[in-house]
């Protein structure tokens, strides 16, 4: 598959990532998990914006209702789209130490999945929680590493889960109804050499598209076989996550980081912490916004 890779911000973020495409706004929403910004682009007019929300962000989902559900280092809270204000709605145990929220997406039915982690160490003390519509939350994975990449297959019967510095792409049965996991077992491994299976999609065929961290590319996969389908190569090394956009979903956005990359490194790859597009031969999965 022969692509064109287009750097449509330099945006120089220390470590963008956890994108999410507003498809009724037509806006790509990305975050800094090393800083406190919410970053937005609108392909079709290049309007850019960025919001302040004071302490270290994980993720930012649009709710259906307006404003959006937000993963933050203290715990989980929602903006109101009209004051811009937060309010708390779940403050993990403050045992789980270093640990902060790093992902989130929503499945089919409007929960919001959300995961924990120390961010770079190897420590198994990372876990995956569920929101519901209602505001409860429950963990559902415990003593996972680093929960970077969530999807689901098309017919939101299969859940991926990447847990980064194991190399595995695991995959579990899903039941929409309940959000239930089950039968869980490794589909991908990834090889020495390539990097680390960071954000990932989906796309409209089922298959994975997997950022690599520290592998400079992003990769199509088939899940039911574990065959390596395409190779997209970047001008940066620190690949972090990807998320299909545009009209109709045939275009994947891939956010990238300058953390923690030397001054040596960084002159090297001046593009590091950039959005990069390009148009495969397929289209995405739309983005889920939380239900409430």
């Amino acid at each position: 598959m022969k692509t064109q890779v287009e750097l449509v911000v330099d945006s120089k973020t220390m470590l963008g990532g956890n994108p999410c495409w507003d498809q009724e706004n037509q806006t790509f929403y990305w975050v800094d998990l090393m800083g406190s910004k919410v970053y937005t682009y609108q392909p079709e007019t290049g309007t850019r914006h960025w919001l302040e929300v004071n302490q270290h962000v994980g993720a930012f989902i649009p709710r259906q209702g307006g404003g959006a559900v937000i993963a933050l280092q203290s715990g989980l809270y929602l903006l109101d789209p009209q004051t811009k204000e937060v309010a708390p709605v779940y403050t993990p145990d403050p045992s789980l130490g270093e640990s902060r929220f790093v992902s989130g997406k929503c499945d089919l039915t409007g929960r919001f999945w959300t995961g924990t982690s120390d961010l770079f160490h190897q420590k198994p003390w990372g876990t995956l929680y569920c929101m519901e519509q209602d505001f409860t939350v429950r963990p559902v994975l415990v003593n996972a590493t680093l929960p970077w990449g969530l999807g689901w297959s098309p017919d939101y019967h299969v859940m991926y889960f990447a847990d980064t510095p194991t190399r595995e792409i695991v995959a579990f049965d899903f039941l929409p109804e309940t959000g239930v996991l089950n039968n869980k077992r490794t589909i991908i491994s990834f090889p020495e050499g390539v990097g680390l299976p960071a954000g990932l999609a989906v796309d409209a065929e089922g298959k994975l598209w997997v950022a690599h961290w520290q592998g400079g590319r992003v990769t199509r996969w088939d899940p039911a076989t574990g065959a390596l389908l395409a190779t997209v190569t970047l001008p940066v090394s620190l690949v972090s996550a990807c998320q299909f956009g545009g009209r109709d979903l045939n275009e994947l956005y891939i956010t990238t980081a300058r953390y923690p990359l030397s001054p040596k490194e960084l002159a090297r790859q001046p593009l590091a912490g950039g959005v990069f597009r390009f148009r495969p031969e397929v289209n995405g999965l739309p983005s889920p916004k939380f239900a409430a």
